[in-house]
């Protein structure tokens, strides 16, 4: 009898020691969480909104349609006259941008000819090159690409401030407004748009907006129209015929490159495709439209514009008489034109390695035919294709205040405070967890997590008189969530035996979500479902579901 009472006694004992220790570690934690204090920097938000052009998105503002953007950027600055470079598409923005290169380098278009190697190097190809560009936590936004996601779009945006302090140059990349366009039309377009301004808008709230530069800019523009009365393709096939070799929009490859020059006049005299340009001498490109010829000649890095025939661009009746002009020259002086800086950016994309021998141009309100009969496009020349809105806010970004127009590809080195190199932080956050049922239950537990680099975290675990110790790997994320991977060892005081543990993290805001388990040779065990609260950036509440409570410090 004395020595099951004294069992009893000592279990009493055992139980409120690791209560005791249990609370006291609480408030430790508690404590230390008001010591550690971050340093404030400014950071760099920038959205990547697709396919509207300057003049739709202005309209809009107009008309009220986008509220929340036009309060945070009427104390910033608004650029009416952003130039994207040709072909209009995100496929040669976002590169072009990320390099601050002009269109004389890199992708001419979904694919080309490459004629050294003599193949075609195919769409996808171009696609994985442009994503490539793209931040890896930002890729699966054109998951949200998909027309009918983009309204979920809201989850990763609640993850904004904490990515900011941790990243310090966050993009994020509005995809669904391009294929609503091209697929669905403008009503459905210019709904994506309005969900847009209305998810900025909530999160400007949650910012201290004096210590984060916002970028917005669209990479092209998006025209409505009516469609060709024939595919360009098999126009070209019927134009060129056997001096074909491979037409990949808008670049005709010839057999032979000296048929140049008729070949470019015959297509736009024998079918509905408005200009045709190919390079005539290491310094003249020449043009044609059913109007007349159009040369661009360059001298020192300077251009100019000589026509016969007619003037298809007009740039002579508003003001221009042959002089050599920059590329910023050219965009200075037609801004306002429906064909805004074309000569050097047909010029410098005819320099371009990959071009083809001649190069197309179909203007609205005609739209090219793909694979899919589009109700809207960007394959042109003129201001609803190539022109758009480029907003900035910031005190990084007030030294382009006084800008009124730019080059797209320009932006990024515009501005010496941002760099898109080291982005990543060196590891990601210790931190230690303590645990308690609350039930009176021997079910407490801690889990110490520590970072020795950044997508690595080595963790020890100590529950229900099991110890567990694992190497994790972050094998994909997105703004929204993250999967861990790893392996590890367990021990439960009688077996040691190997683990393979999986964690899918979902982070909302201040509310984190991990769901995962381990695998033994005892089979797949579900031994992690847990709610966080993040109560600052040091301390934290925690529910391990269903009767679990407790606290953890992160550093």
């Amino acid at each position: 009898m004395f020595l099951i009472s004294n069992k009893m006694y000592f279990k009493k004992i055992s139980s409120f020691g690791r209560f005791s220790i249990f609370y006291v570690l609480i408030i430790v934690i508690i404590l230390m969480s008001f010591l550690v204090i971050g340093e404030a920097s400014p950071k760099f938000l920038i959205f990547h909104l697709d396919a509207v052009s300057s003049q739709n998105f202005f309209q809009y503002m107009e008309d009220g349609d986008l509220p929340n953007l036009q309060a945070v950027f009427e104390d910033g600055h608004m650029i009416h006259h952003g130039l994207s470079l040709f072909p209009g598409g995100t496929e040669t923005a976002v590169p072009h941008l990320r390099e601050g290169v002009d269109n004389s380098t890199g992708g001419v278009g979904w694919g080309y000819y490459d004629r050294e190697k003599e193949k075609v190097i195919p769409a996808y190809k171009t696609f994985f090159y442009w994503l490539s560009y793209l931040p890896r936590r930002a890729k699966p936004c054109i998951i949200y690409g998909i027309p009918g996601l983009d309204p979920f779009m809201f989850f990763p945006l609640l993850n904004v401030p904490e990515l900011l302090e941790t990243y310090g140059v966050i993009e994020f990349y509005w995809l669904t407004t391009d294929s609503l366009g091209h697929i669905m039309g403008p009503k459905l377009y210019e709904a994506s748009i309005r969900r847009f301004d209305c998810y900025f808008g909530n999160l400007v709230k949650k910012l201290n907006l004096d210590e984060v530069n916002i970028i917005l800019y669209c990479d092209h523009g998006m025209s409505f129209g009516r469609f060709i009365n024939a595919d360009q393709g098999k126009e070209i096939e019927r134009i060129v015929g056997n001096d074909l070799k491979v037409f990949i929009h808008p670049n005709v490859y010839l057999k032979d490159p000296d048929k140049k020059d008729k070949i470019a006049r015959d297509i736009v005299l024998k079918s509905e495709i408005d200009f045709t340009f190919y390079r005539e001498n290491p310094h003249r490109v020449v043009g044609y439209s059913d109007q007349g010829k159009m040369i661009f000649e360059e001298k020192e890095e300077k251009i100019c514009y000589l026509f016969e025939g007619e003037d298809v661009f007009g740039y002579y009746s508003s003001g221009y008489n042959g002089e050599w002009l920059t590329a910023l020259d050219w965009l200075s002086l037609t801004r306002e034109n429906r064909f805004p800086g074309v000569p050097p950016n047909i010029y410098h994309l005819l320099s371009n390695e990959r071009v083809g021998d001649i190069v197309i141009i179909i203007n609205p309100p005609k739209i090219p035919i793909f694979w899919l009969r589009y109700p809207g496009n960007h394959a042109g020349l003129v201001n609803t294709d190539l022109m758009m809105p480029i907003l900035v806010k910031g005190p990084q970004l007030e030294h382009l205040y006084e800008r009124e127009e730019m080059w797209l590809h320009n932006l990024y080195t515009s501005i010496p405070e941002l760099s898109f190199e080291n982005l990543e932080p060196a590891r990601e956050k210790n931190s230690f967890s303590l645990w308690g049922s609350g039930y009176g239950e021997p079910n407490s537990g801690f889990e110490m997590s520590l970072s020795p680099a950044y997508r690595w975290n080595f963790a020890f675990r100590y529950h229900d008189d099991i110890y567990r110790s694992w190497l994790e790997y972050d094998l994909y994320s997105s703004y929204l969530m993250r999967l861990w991977t790893g392996a590890g060892l367990q021990y439960n005081g009688q077996n040691l035996d190997a683990l393979v543990q999986a964690r899918l993290q979902i982070d909302l805001g201040k509310i984190q979500l991990n769901y995962g388990g381990q695998f033994t040779q005892e089979g797949w065990e579900i031994n992690t479902k847990k709610v966080v609260y993040q109560i600052n950036d040091q301390l934290a509440l925690e529910w391990l579901i269903p009767n679990g409570f407790g606290m953890s410090f992160s550093w």
